[in-house]
């Protein structure tokens, strides 16, 4: 889309251009329009957005409202999805706007314009671009009514987003997310602190491990200082890097760890492992069985549990306690049947559920790598259930992959383990109400 000069938008940085969001956009809809208090139900059903819900920046769960399971399933328009950018369309917070974070679940929504990306990648970097005051003064300039301002779909999908290289988005959206979160860990107090402190530590290993075991930016600095050719496939990330370089607060990897890495890339032959199939030279092709193996939980029927020290770990995370272990933690379980994707880190003994898996064996990663690995994988793409969603741990062994190498994942061990030790205390602290 052109933009001519009239507009007088700014000069973007070469490689950007201006252009609708629709065009990131695999559709722009808006939530269910007309009655809802009728479909309202308790706290065990569908998480239900408003308007009231969506701030800047974020999304309120406070004062969240839920719906039945068979009005959600019947209102597949208004269906939200993790990575969705969500806008305030009417009422006095028009023009808010935050992103779908994950972790939520099922979610459904009402006057809530909401923009689903192609590229989920780019979802942060749209989302604060529009909270900023230009971003928020396009929105708002593309209003419709006179008695009564609204935002529809159609204007929303014009408005006007500065569109960087996919990889320079995600980079920002990483960091401005890592910032924020930081602000507003200082503005909390005592447990709510703890709560924000654990979250942002959880957000430093991510953006760790991503640029360790996915974007390979350690091999990516190491090739470039040894001069060494970088494949096509990694051409875009050379700018990238050299811009991380230049700016003011980089910080290389020291060189004990640096060393750990190789200075070259390779070619697998298979296009969906690594990026576009490269991946650090001597890190071998293989399957997840190789990382790692995944073992169905045990049967523990609920008049069975005597509640005690240690958690019961189900598909969506903790539910309750038990006075026996199964595990030795630290370890990792993931959504067996019912609630697929959702990955949990246990950081001491603990139960797992026939409803979950949980690694038996760390071939060649550690409990803090799996986790993030798990993580970054789609589980709920291995669906095998019909009226059940259900995970069929062969399939996911059989899923293609890179071995790192074991003194990478150890050393990446070696620094998360120390962010996964304060997790734990501060939430004993919380648990304790201290």
């Amino acid at each position: 889309m052109q933009v001519s000069q009239s507009e007088q938008l700014p000069k973007l940085p070469a490689g950007w251009k201006w252009i609708a969001l629709e065009e990131l956009c695999e559709r722009v809809s808006v939530g269910h329009v007309g009655e809802t208090s009728s479909h309202f139900t308790d706290s065990d059903g569908i998480k239900f957005l408003r308007s009231q819900n969506v701030r800047p920046g974020r999304v309120e769960l406070h004062d969240i409202k839920h719906v039945s399971k068979s009005f959600h399933l019947k209102s597949k328009k208004s269906q939200l999805q993790q990575g969705d950018i969500l806008v305030v369309r009417v009422g006095h917070n028009r023009g808010d706007c935050a992103v779908l974070p994950r972790g939520l679940g099922d979610v459904n929504c009402a006057n809530i314009v909401f923009a689903r990306l192609k590229d989920t990648k780019f979802s942060d970097y749209v989302g604060y671009f529009l909270n900023t005051k230009l971003g928020r003064s396009l929105l708002l300039a593309v209003s419709t009514g006179s008695a009564q301002a609204v935002l529809n779909t159609k204007s929303v999908a014009k408005v006007l987003i500065p569109k960087p290289p996919v990889e320079e988005a995600k980079i920002i959206g990483d960091w401005l997310k890592i910032i924020d979160d930081k602000i507003v860990l200082n503005q909390q107090t005592n447990k709510p602190t703890n709560q924000q402190t654990n979250k942002t530590l959880e957000q430093m290993a991510q953006v760790l491990f991503k640029s360790w075991f996915v974007d390979f930016n350690p091999v990516m600095d190491n090739a470039l200082a040894a001069g060494n050719p970088i494949p096509g496939e990694l051409t875009h990330r050379v700018e990238v890097r050299k811009k991380a370089h230049a700016l003011p607060d980089f910080q290389p990897l020291p060189e004990h760890i640096r060393n750990l890495f190789p200075s070259e890339f390779e070619q697998t032959g298979e296009p969906t492992v690594g990026i576009g199939g490269c991946t650090p030279k001597d890190w071998t092709l293989g399957e997840l069985s190789d990382l790692m193996v995944l073992q169905r939980g045990f049967d523990l029927p609920k008049h069975s549990r005597t509640d005690g020290e240690f958690p019961l770990m189900a598909a969506s995370g903790q539910d309750g306690t038990h006075n026996q272990s199964k595990v030795a933690g630290p370890g990792v379980v993931t959504g067996r049947s019912g609630k697929l994707g959702v990955t949990t880190f246990v950081n001491e003994d603990f139960w797992p559920l026939n409803t979950t898996l949980w690694i038996k064996e760390y071939k060649a990663s550690n409990p803090y790598h799996a986790f993030f690995f798990l993580q970054s994988l789609p589980l709920e793409e291995f669906n095998s259930g019909s009226a059940v969603p259900t995970l069929n741990r062969n399939h996911i062994h059989n899923y293609k992959c890179y071995i790192p190498s074991i003194n990478v994942t150890e050393a990446f061990k070696e620094i998360i383990s120390k962010y996964f030790t304060k997790l734990s205390e501060n939430s004993k602290q919380n648990t304790r109400g201290c």
